[in-house]
C-alpha cells in the first residue's frame, strides 16, 4: 500500500448511530441520558467510536454519510424491501439530530446524503471518487453489505465492527480481500451475487428459496457469477433446477437490491479534506448534554480532525494548563513536579532591556551539550514564508522557574466597547532588538540547542536574518527514530511518556484571530510548557535512544539532525515556476482531451461520456462485445479501470484513445491547473514542505505541493517538469542513483551472481535475463522481462503480478520465479530473513541501523515474538492476510530504508561541499532517488562532478554506487 497518499475515513453514520443506540438503549428502552431526560445514547456512542477509531488512523479527511427520510430506488423497485423494520423509537431522531448538529457545527465534518439513495450507495460513490484521486480509502461501518466496496487494488478497505463497539477488544476489523474471502467465501465483486442466491432476511431481500451459503458458494465456484450460473442453467438437475428456474426473477431483483451503487448523483458534493473543529462550541455542547468524560477529549478532537492535524509543535505551539495568575504560578513553582502531574510554572516576562541583558546573560553561560537549552517560537502562522514572530520561549534548567518569555509582537486587547477608551498597549520589547541581543547566541554552534520540529524555527528565524547553529536534540527526529510509527507531536509525546494532557493550542487562540491576540501572561505560560516539554522530552530521548544501541543515536547526530537545515535551506530556496509555459500547455491539453473525446466517439460509432465508467463498460462489452473474461462486474456494470482498459487495448481503437484521455485528463487537473496556484507571491517560487518524520521507511515525503510525485512516463507528463526552472540565467542539475535499491539488496544479501555482475560493470537486467531463458544473447524485450523480475522481487511480486505486468501465462509467471529462486538463492535467503526478523525481534534494520518496527496481533503472529528465527515457517505465517502484507514490509524495508539514508546522507555532505568550496549552486529538490540543484554556469562542470562524486562515495557497499547526471534549462531537459 502507498502509505504516503492520504488517509480518508468514510463513515457510515446510521450504522454507528444504531450499534451505539442499542448498545445502551435494550430494545429501544432505556440508554444514556441528561437529567432532563435529553437522550445521548446515540451522540455518546457515535463520538467515542469516533475519536476511539480515528486515533488508530489519523485520517486527513473524513466524509460521513446518512440515510434520508425520502424512500429509496430499491423501495420503489420492491416494496417488501426492508418492509418488515420498526420505525426506530422518537428518542433515537431526537438523539441523532444532536449528534448532527455536533459533526456539522461543531467538528466542521462534511455530512453527505442523498435522497433516493441509501447512505451506503453515498458511501460507495465518495470511497472511488476519492480513490481515482489518490486517497486511501477506510469505511468504517458495521455492515456486512460493504464489503462489496473493498478493493486493494485501489487501496479501499471496511473497518468492519463487527464484535459490538464496546464489548472487550472490540476494535474494528480490517476488512480487505482476503477476509472478505474468508469470512464470506466469495471476494468482493461476488458479494451481491452471493445474496442474490442466499437473500438477506434482514434486509427483505428474498434470494432464491431453498438455496443456502454453501450451496451458492458451489455455484459460484463453478459458474463465476449469477450471469453465468442461468447460463449454465441446463447444466443442473433435479430440485436445484427446479429453485433456480422458479426464482430467477428473484434472483435478479435480488442481486439489485444488494448492489450498492458507486456512481450517484449527490447534490452537494463533500469536502473530503479536513476542516476546523471548533472547541469552545463542541466544549458547550457536550456540557449541555452532560457527556462529562467527552468535555475532557475535547482537545483530541481538535487535534484529530482539524485540517492538516496542526500539532502545536509544527507552529512552535507548545500547550499549558488552563492560565493561572502568575502569583500563583509562582507559588507553586517550589513544589515538585510528579509523573503524570501538569507542572505549574513560572516563566519570566523579559519585557525591559535589562531583564533581556540578564537573560543573554544566562544563555551565554549553558555550553554542556548534555543539557541543552530549549528554544521555541510563537508565531502568526504555520506558513513559515507568511508568519510574523510574536515572541521566543528558552529553557535553561530543570527548575519550573528556569525559563523565560520574550514577547514581541502581541497585539493590544480589544476595548471593552465603543464608550471605553482603548488600553495600554502590552508592555514588550521591539523586534529589532530582540534578535540583536539573541542573534550571536543563536548562531554560535558552541551554544547547544534543542528544539521540537526545529526546521519550522530555523525558516522563521532565517525569514528575519538570523542563522540558527548548535542543534544537538530535536525531540521530533529522535521519536521519528525511536518509533517511526507513532505520532511525534509535542504534545503526543508528553501524553505518551508522562501522561500529561495540557491544554491545547485551539483552546488559547480563538477561531479566525492568531497568537498575537494571546495575552502575554497566558502566552508565557503556553511557550513555557512547550521548552520545558522540549528539555525534558530531550533528556527522555537520548537515553532511549542510547539504550536501542549506538547506531540510533549516530544516525540522529550524523545523518536526521545535520539534514534538517539543510532542507530547510532547500525550503527556503523553493523552485522557479513557468506559469506562462504551463498556460500555454493548460490550452494545448484542454484541445487534445477535446480532439480525443471526439476520435474516441467516432471509433465507437456512439457519444457517450468518456468519463463514466458504467457508459463505458455497456459501450465495451455490451455494443462492442469485448472479451468479458478481462472485466469484472462491479456494483454499477463492468469494471473499466486501468487494468482492464490495458488488457484490451488491442481489442479496440476506442480503449487506446480512452486510456490517453483519462492520463491527460489528470495530469491537466493535478498538476497543470494547480501549481500556478502554489506559487509563493513573495519569492515567485514554489515551496514545497519536506517531511523528515512522516514515513514509516525513512524517506523523505513532500507535501504543499507534493513534487514527489510528479510522473515521467508520458510526453505530456515529462513537459510538465519543462515548467520548473533555475534562477534565471543559471542552468539545472539532475543526480539519479542508478538501481540503488537492486544494488543495496545485491550488498545486503551477497548474491555472489549479482555482486560480480555489478564490480564488472554489466547489465545486471540482461544477465537476469539469460540466466532465467538460458541464451546467450537477449532482446531488448526480454531485458525488459529481466529488469521487471529484478525489480519486482524487492516488492514481494508473486506470480500473479509477474503475468499480469509482463502478459505472460501464470504457469509460466511461476517457473520464472521459481527459477530466479534457484539462480540468486541468497536474495530469497536474506528477504525471508527479514520476514523471520520482524516476527521474531519485531523489527528490521537498514544498513546504517535505522530501525522499522513492527507490531504484530498478539493473538495471532505476535506470539513469535522471542523465537529462534529460523524456527519460524514463514509459509504459516503468510497466511495471516494483514499481516502477512506486514512481512511483505518487512522484507522490503531494510532496502528502501537504506536507500533513503544514503540519499540523506549524500545531501548532507553535499551541501557541505558547496558551502566550504563556495560555489554558486544550491539544493532544490530531493525526489525518492534523485537530487535537484540550479547552479551558475561557470561553475556547472564542478558541480556535476562534486554532486556525482559525493553521491557515489556516501558509503561504501560491496558494490558500487552509479550516479546519472543531467544539464538542462529545465527539470526535463536536465533529466
Amino acid at each position: 500500500m502507498e502509505r504516503d497518499k492520504p488517509l480518508l475515513l468514510l463513515v457510515d453514520g446510521h450504522s454507528l448511530a444504531f450499534r451505539s443506540f442499542y448498545a445502551f438503549a435494550k430494545g429501544g428502552e432505556g440508554g444514556l441520558s441528561t437529567k432532563e431526560g435529553v437522550p445521548t445514547s446515540v451522540t455518546y456512542g457515535f463520538l467515542k467510536a469516533l475519536l476511539d477509531n480515528g486515533k488508530g488512523l489519523d485520517p486527513q479527511g473524513v466524509v460521513i454519510a446518512f440515510d434520508t427520510a425520502e424512500p429509496t430506488f430499491r423501495h420503489e423497485a420492491d416494496a417488501a424491501y426492508k418492509a418488515h423494520r420498526e420505525e426506530a423509537p422518537e428518542h433515537f431522531f431526537t438523539d441523532l439530530a444532536n449528534l448532527q448538529r455536533i459533526l456539522k457545527e461543531c467538528l466542521d465534518l462534511p455530512l453527505s446524503m442523498a435522497p433516493g439513495f441509501e447512505a451506503d450507495d453515498v458511501l460507495g460513490t465518495l470511497a472511488n471518487r476519492a480513490a481515482d484521486e489518490g486517497w486511501r480509502v477506510r469505511i468504517l461501518s458495521g455492515d456486512r453489505d460493504l464489503f462489496q466496496l473493498v478493493d486493494d487494488a485501489r487501496d479501499i478497505a471496511v473497518l468492519y465492527m463487527g464484535g459490538g463497539p464496546y464489548a472487550k477488544n472490540s476494535g474494528p476489523t480490517e476488512i480487505r480481500r482476503a477476509q472478505v474471502i474468508e469470512k464470506l467465501g466469495v471476494p468482493p465483486e461476488g458479494v451481491v451475487d452471493l445474496k442474490a442466491l442466499t437473500g438477506d432476511s434482514s434486509d427483505n431481500i428474498p434470494g432464491v428459496k431453498g438455496v443456502g451459503p454453501k450451496t451458492a458458494l458451489t455455484l459460484l465456484k463453478a459458474h463465476g457469477d449469477l450471469d453465468g450460473i442461468y447460463a449454465a442453467l441446463d447444466q443442473q438437475k433435479g430440485a436445484l433446477k427446479t429453485k433456480l428456474e422458479s426464482d430467477r426473477d428473484n434472483a435478479f431483483r435480488s442481486r439489485m437490491l444488494a448492489e450498492i451503487l458507486v456512481a450517484i448523483p449527490l447534490p452537494e458534493e463533500p469536502r473530503l479534506a479536513l476542516g476546523q473543529v471548533d472547541p469552545e462550541a463542541l466544549g458547550e455542547c457536550l456540557k449541555e448534554l452532560e457527556l462529562h468524560s467527552l468535555v475532557k477529549q475535547v482537545d483530541g478532537f481538535a487535534r484529530l480532525f482539524s485540517a492538516g492535524h496542526p500539532e502545536p509543535a509544527a507552529a512552535g505551539n507548545g500547550s499549558i494548563a488552563a492560565p493561572a495568575s502568575t502569583e500563583a504560578s509562582a507559588a507553586a513553582a517550589a513544589e515538585p513536579t510528579t509523573e503524570g502531574a501538569l507542572p505549574a510554572l513560572a516563566p519570566e516576562l523579559v519585557t525591559s532591556p535589562e531583564a533581556l541583558e540578564a537573560l543573554m546573560g544566562r544563555l551565554m553561560a549553558c555550553t554542556d551539550p548534555a543539557a541543552p537549552v530549549a528554544l521555541d517560537t510563537e508565531t502568526t502562522s504555520l506558513n513559515p514564508f507568511r508568519a510574523e514572530l510574536v515572541g521566543i520561549g528558552l529553557c535553561w534548567g530543570e527548575g519550573l522557574a528556569e525559563l523565560a518569555y520574550v514577547p514581541i509582537s502581541h497585539q493590544s486587547p480589544p476595548a471593552e466597547d465603543l464608550l471605553s477608551p482603548p488600553p495600554e498597549a502590552p508592555r514588550q520589547l521591539p523586534l529589532d532588538a530582540v534578535l540583536l541581543a539573541l542573534g550571536p547566541w543563536l548562531a554560535s554552534a558552541g551554544h547547544p540547542k534543542a528544539l521540537q520540529n526545529a526546521k519550522y524555527d530555523r525558516l522563521i528565524l532565517l525569514r528575519h536574518g538570523l542563522p540558527l547553529a548548535g542543534v544537538v536534540m530535536d525531540t521530533l527526529l529522535a521519536d521519528y527514530l525511536r518509533d517511526a510509527n507513532d505520532k511525534h507531536g509535542l504534545e503526543a509525546m508528553a501524553a505518551r511518556n508522562f501522561g500529561i494532557q495540557p491544554t491545547a493550542y485551539g483552546d488559547l487562540v480563538a477561531k479566525g484571530q492568531t497568537f498575537a491576540a494571546v495575552p502575554i501572561e497566558a502566552a508565557a505560560l503556553y511557550c513555557g510548557m512547550d521548552v520545558h516539554l522540549t528539555r525534558r522530552l530531550g533528556a527522555l530521548l537520548a537515553g532511549q535512544l542510547a539504550a536501542m544501541g549506538p547506531e540510533l543515536p549516530k544516525l540522529l547526530e550524523q545523518v536526521e539532525l545535520p539534514l534538517e537545515p539543510v532542507l530547510a535551506q532547500m525550503e527556503a530556496t523553493g523552485i522557479r515556476i513557468d506559469v506562462d509555459y504551463l498556460k500555454e500547455l493548460a490550452e494545448e491539453l484542454a484541445a487534445t482531451l477535446a480532439r480525443l473525446e471526439s476520435e474516441a466517439q467516432a471509433a465507437a460509432g456512439v457519444d457517450f461520456n468518456l468519463a463514466s465508467p458504467k457508459q463505458l463498460g455497456e459501450l465495451l462489452f455490451d455494443s462492442l462485445g469485448l472479451d468479458r473474461k478481462k472485466s469484472r462486474r462491479t456494483k454499477t456494470g463492468w469494471s473499466t479501470d486501468a487494468a482492464v482498459l490495458e488488457k484490451l487495448e488491442d481489442d479496440h481503437p476506442v480503449v487506446k484513445l480512452v486510456l490517453e484521455h483519462r492520463t491527460l485528463s489528470k495530469l491537466l487537473s493535478t498538476y497543470v491547473e494547480a501549481l500556478p496556484a502554489l506559487v509563493e507571491p513573495e519569492t515567485g517560487r514554489v515551496h514545497t514542505d519536506f517531511n523528515q518524520a512522516v514515513t514509516a521507511t525513512g524517506r523523505l515525503s513532500s507535501s504543499n505541493p507534493n513534487l514527489q510525485n510528479i510522473p515521467i512516463r508520458t510526453e505530456f507528463s515529462r513537459r510538465i517538469r519543462k515548467a520548473f526552472l533555475p534562477q534565471e540565467g543559471w542552468q539545472l542539475i539532475s543526480a539519479d542513483y542508478s538501481q540503488i535499491e537492486l544494488r543495496i539488496l545485491t550488498h545486503l544479501s551477497g548474491e555472489p551472481v549479482l555482486v560480480e555482475a555489478y564490480n564488472a560493470g554489466d547489465d545486471v537486467h540482461a544477465l537476469t535475463a539469460r540466466l532465467l531463458l538460458e541464451t546467450e544473447e537477449v532482446t531488448p524485450e526480454e531485458r525488459r522481462l529481466g529488469k521487471t523480475i529484478n525489480f519486482g522481487v524487492i516488492y514481494g511480486m508473486g506470480a500473479q503480478r509477474l503475468a499480469r505486468e509482463t502478459g505472460m501465462g501464470q504457469a509460466r509467471a511461476k517457473e520464472f520465479l521459481s527459477l530466479y529462486k534457484q539462480r540468486y538463492p541468497l536474495v530469497f535467503a536474506y528477504l525471508e530473513l527479514q520476514e523471520r526478523l520482524a516476527l521474531s525481534r519485531g523489527y528490521v534494520e537498514t544498513i546504517l541501523g535505522r530501525r522499522r518496527p513492527f507490531h504484530f496481533d498478539p493473538a495471532g503472529l505476535g506470539r513469535l515474538k522471542g523465537r529462534d528465527p529460523l524456527e519460524i515457517d514463514l509459509d504459516v505465517a503468510r497466511r495471516g492476510g494483514l499481516e502477512a502484507q506486514q512481512l511483505r514490509a518487512a522484507a522490503n524495508a531494510p532496502i528502501q530504508g537504506s536507500s533513503a539514508d544514503i540519499i540523506k546522507l549524500a545531501m548532507v555532505q553535499l551541501q557541505h561541499e558547496l558551502t566550504a568550496a563556495a560555489l554558486p549552486a544550491r539544493l532544490l529538490l530531493q525526489v525518492h532517488d534523485e537530487l535537484v540543484l540550479e547552479t551558475a554556469p561557470e561553475a556547472l562542470e564542478d558541480v556535476r562532478e562534486l554532486t556525482r562524486r559525493t553521491m557515489q562515495q556516501a558509503v561504501t557497499l560491496r558494490v558500487p554506487l552509479a550516479v546519472d547526471t543531467g544539464v538542462g534549462p529545465n527539470w526535463m531537459e536536465a533529466k
